[in-house]
């Protein structure tokens, strides 16, 4: 695979030819049709519940004429490969994206796992994150295979389970999946994301003395001591962090997310928790934050080395980037710059997502997908419909472009 070659793409008259009849093939309401089947499967993360949404995709993209394979990360929860194979010798384009969603929570106006449309929008949760981007790569298949076009090269649709946690599915895609470009689905808002943050959460953990609460001075507070390592924290965020920067996924940050501490009001509690969410940018080393962190705790002598880091929670993964002037994130600017009208504008999200594992293997990688990233997670979490069209011509115009030649 050599990445710094031009990519090759028809001629433009006969390209033209050929993307008029695959536009003719996409029907928005197939995207509509399979974004309301998909929202009626409560893929919840946690839960481990995607199995009934892999069963759909396996059974929709075997219809539509792929070699579908089920990848089974954990006991009823399979990734879905749907390869629709080309005649031979192009290269490969993998659309990337999730079968689960966070939990409804509270707030919605209507049932979330009903989709509902209200105007130019979709609602209910996933129709953005991320079940609208996998019903448009879905229908975007099912065009090009219903088109009757013969691409040289394969389309590969990857469905992975658990990207809202730790992402063992997109971890554990199979070593020989390979590809020329993947497009991760996720919201960027019209715009082409070509590098995001990651992750990295250490759990502190400090360990005291206990006693009774009238006699504090006969123990040690867990509480207090994992204060001051906090405190202390927070001024080393203030002040080394702010000065990273990247230009598309700008700073590092750390956070304090979770705190446990104490068991009973009248006794000092000899154990405290803390989970801290560190955001890393592109460049920076998971291992060098963890020393960094271990550096201002052991900075502290009213510590006495009692505060440490216990373990660490699974995340998506580190951040990740993919140069602007790479060929396949021109050949993704240019579709969607066709269906849009206009030029992208090159982004990053603040975020973490799958592209992080796809660029490990050393495929380049973009992030595009309809809608809004503010509205992730939220009640009457929407789509725009409009949206939802746009993504599907655009990923059936990036898949012909790449796997074409």
């Amino acid at each position: 695979m050599n990445e710094t070659a031009k990519p090759s793409t028809p001629r433009e008259a006969e390209r033209d030819s050929v993307l008029r009849l695959l536009q003719r093939s996409i029907r928005p309401e197939r995207t509509l049709e399979i974004l309301a089947d998909l929202i009626r499967f409560k893929s919840i993360n946690p839960g481990g519940t995607e199995g009934e949404a892999a069963a759909y995709v396996e059974k929709t993209m075997k219809a539509a004429g792929c070699v579908v394979e089920l990848q089974e990360i954990e006991p009823g929860r399979p990734n879905v490969l749907a390869r629709l194979k080309g005649t031979g010798g192009g290269r490969t384009v993998i659309l990337n994206t999730h079968m689960d969603v966070v939990p409804a929570g509270a707030g919605w106006s209507e049932y979330p796992f009903e989709m509902v449309v209200k105007g130019d929008r979709a609602y209910g949760r996933g129709v953005m994150d991320a079940k609208g981007p996998l019903a448009a790569m879905m229908a975007a298949v099912e065009a090009i295979a219903a088109s009757g076009i013969e691409l040289p090269g394969d389309v590969v649709l990857a469905a992975v389970i658990d990207e809202e946690a730790a992402s063992i599915g997109a971890r554990r895609l199979p070593e020989g999946l390979t590809g020329d470009l993947a497009v991760v689905g996720e919201a960027t808002n019209g715009q082409l994301a070509i590098a995001h943050r990651g992750s990295l959460r250490p759990v502190l953990v400090a360990d005291g003395v206990s006693a009774h609460s009238s006699t504090p001075h006969l123990g040690v507070n867990a509480v207090m001591l994992m204060a001051r390592a906090l405190v202390a924290l927070d001024d080393f965020a203030g002040k080394a962090l702010p000065g990273r920067l990247h230009p598309l996924t700008g700073q590092s940050t750390l956070s304090v997310t979770v705190m446990r501490g104490g068991i009973k009001e009248s006794m000092i509690p000899d154990r405290c928790e803390a989970l801290i969410d560190r955001r890393l940018i592109p460049g920076e080393d998971e291992e060098a934050a963890l020393r960094e962190i271990e550096r201002v705790i052991a900075g502290i002598p009213e510590l006495d080395g009692r505060v440490r880091i216990d373990h660490l929670v699974p995340t998506t993964g580190v951040a990740s980037e993919t140069a602007p002037d790479h060929p396949m994130v021109g050949l993704a600017s240019r579709a969607i710059e066709e269906v849009y009208g206009r030029r992208p504008e090159l982004v990053g999200l603040t975020a973490n997502c799958d592209m992080t594992h796809f660029v490990a293997r050393g495929i380049p990688s973009v992030i595009y997908g309809p809608g809004d990233f503010s509205v992730a997670h939220t009640a009457d979490e929407w789509v725009p419909l409009s949206e939802l069209e746009k993504a599907t011509r655009i990923y059936a115009t990036i898949a012909l472009d790449v796997a074409s030649s």
